[in-house]
């Protein structure tokens, strides 16, 4: 795939082309300290104006096409013990657009299959395998939240989550997390229900700005996107990798965040 990164990546402040130079070797020293401090990695800035502006174009264009779903699911996963003892639930609504919905040239697509931008995250992440994915439809997905659209308090199934905030809505749409949040695999602890209430006082709130890439460890960190304000819109890129290559999705995951299994 092509790794011309030109027009897509601030190379001035992320030359992650420049591998295994001094200034490489440095940010990758940097985001391993904020993975090691909080399990967060944020680099702003870290596309071009004319990247994120490009996408939301996109995105605008083929607004019939995206797929709207509110559902509630339990904040510690589905098969866990604690969802299974506990009838706590939160709510997630998004409209979710499609991988193949992004043009052959989308700037979206190009970051995605570039293999020096998969190497970097794999190096941030310290693991020995990671893949892009081979999924036509949810290898990388694109998620609107408008006016009281929120992703609630939940445990990510895996770390290494990798997003990139496209558009910040003018009031709410924060993302909220809580540090090593898991006390316990088998019983719901007074720190999670605190955090479930949103009283929790070591709560962080982050208003990313445009252009922001996330890399998350949220296994063990619960989090949440906050509801976002009226009148206001929320757009974000979700990047997906594997441990295996040529990785695809079942289709119930798709018909989950998108309506269609193909």
């Amino acid at each position: 795939m092509s790794n011309n990164l030109s027009g897509l990546i601030n190379l001035k402040k992320y030359n992650i082309s420049a591998i295994g130079s001094e200034p490489y070797e440095a940010l990758i020293s940097l985001c391993h300290k904020q993975i090691d401090t909080n399990g967060l990695c944020l680099l702003p800035d870290f596309v071009t104006s004319g990247f994120f502006d490009g996408v939301i174009s996109e995105v605008k264009d083929n607004e019939e096409k995206g797929f709207y779903n509110e559902s509630w699911r339990s904040p510690f996963g589905i098969k866990s013990r604690k969802a299974q003892e506990n009838s706590i639930q939160t709510r997630a609504s998004m409209k979710t657009f499609a991988y193949d919905l992004l043009a052959p040239n989308s700037k979206l697509r190009l970051l995605y299959e570039s293999d020096i931008f998969t190497e970097f995250l794999k190096k941030i992440l310290r693991v020995d395998n990671f893949f892009k994915c081979a999924d036509p439809l949810v290898s990388c997905l694109v998620a609107s939240q408008k006016g009281g659209d929120e992703l609630g308090w939940h445990y990510d199934p895996n770390d290494g989550v990798v997003t990139l905030l496209l558009q910040k809505p003018d009031n709410g749409g924060e993302f909220e997390f809580v540090p090593n949040s898991k006390e316990s695999i088998n019983e719901v602890s007074e720190k999670e229900l605190s955090i479930l209430d949103n009283q929790d006082e070591d709560i962080i709130s982050l208003a990313q700005n445009p252009g922001t890439l996330a890399i998350f460890n949220g296994s063990n960190s619960l989090h949440r996107v906050a509801p976002v304000a009226h009148n206001s819109e929320r757009i974000v890129a979700i990047l997906s990798y594997s441990e295996v290559p040529d990785f695809t999705f079942s289709s119930e995951i798709r018909k989950n965040f998108l309506g269609r299994s193909s």
